[in-house]
């Protein structure tokens, strides 16, 4: 039924608790497991510079020189990441691959979905409600009504119901 499952993580232990999830899915399907990281866009940084420089050609080229230079790490410590986690599936007898991507978090998983040809999603939801999920918006919501596949949402804390 499920071949590949797309395994979004932010880095949080909270966020691996999905992985724990997904491993067990994949277990049962002999599925491979995708895990994503999605790296927000590092924003051009504030050169200090005197009044008069500001804006000017030469400010905008470091500024943004600095935001590239800060993307290529966080990229690359994303990669990093990953790859201890697919050591873990390896030595669980998981197939697993990985993908980093720079953008918008929602966007890059469902597109990360469209592309691998995903048949399920496994996330973390930080559990917030009323107001505070109106204003902050939530990826997993907009996944769930977006990515056209199963999602199964981990909830933080909580009781378990039996």
């Amino acid at each position: 039924m499920f071949e590949r499952i797309l395994v979004p993580l932010d880095g949080s232990r909270f966020s691996a608790r999905a992985l724990r999830y997904g491993i067990e899915v994949a277990r049962h399907f002999s599925a491979e497991v995708i895990l994503i990281r999605v790296v927000p866009p590092a924003s051009l940084t504030v050169v200090t510079a005197p009044p008069e420089a500001v804006g000017s050609p030469v400010a905008t080229e470091i500024s943004a020189q600095a935001a590239d230079t800060k993307n290529r790490n966080n990229i690359y410590r994303a990669h990093r990441y990953l790859r201890r986690k697919i050591r873990e599936l390896a030595a669980k007898d998981i197939k697993g691959s990985h993908h980093v991507a720079l953008g918008s978090p929602a966007e890059s998983i469902m597109n990360c979905c469209r592309k691998a040809d995903v048949d399920l999603i496994v996330m973390t939801t930080h559990g917030r409600s009323g107001l505070k999920r109106a204003f902050a918006g939530s990826v997993t919501d907009e996944v769930i009504r977006s990515s056209g596949v199963p999602v199964l949402v981990i909830r933080p804390g909580g009781k378990r119901h039996k």
